[in-house]
């Protein structure tokens, strides 16, 4: 089987990534593919959530197993085929890609064949626009107001 997915941004209308993969890819190997591309940090944390027609999270598959959300099932994606989660046409994923801003990819399956890829999946079929940047841990504390070194109790007025 081979999936063909659409990958897009809240964050910038204009991005869109197509990523092509076949039924016995691995989700790592869609998420290492879509870092790759992208040209995030690898090391950051990450997960893929199957959900509903409405977005909402059904299946969670992580890149390090961690405590999962009360109600959603969780599976490691080394361990997890694309063809063990993924069978209809316009199925739907969230791959949260910032766990500390709660930031992420829309993902809906576009086109399925009952065929096998002349190329190594998975690979970007397509690509329009400039990915949302992925924030490190270091860039949020760069980002944050910076705290006074005075003691409020050296103030005169106290």
């Amino acid at each position: 089987m081979i999936y063909l997915f659409r990958i897009i941004s809240a964050e910038n209308p204009d991005f869109y990534r197509d990523l092509v993969a076949g039924g016995t890819d691995t989700f790592l190997d869609f998420h290492s593919t879509l870092q790759k591309e992208l040209g995030y940090d690898p090391t950051q944390l990450a997960s893929f959530y199957i959900t509903d027609a409405n977005w909402g999270k059904e299946t969670e598959i992580t890149l390090i197993d961690m405590m999962q959300e009360p109600g959603v099932t969780s599976y490691s994606m080394d361990q997890v085929t694309l063809e063990e989660h993924i069978s209809e046409l316009n199925q739907r994923m969230l791959y949260l890609f910032d766990f500390f801003s709660e930031r992420a990819f829309f993902i809906e399956l576009i086109e399925m064949e009952d065929q096998i890829s002349s190329r190594q999946t998975p690979f970007i079929g397509h690509r329009q626009g400039d990915a949302p940047p992925q924030l490190a841990l270091d860039q949020l504390m760069d980002e944050s107001p910076e705290l006074e070194d005075t003691d409020p109790l050296d103030d005169p007025d106290n």
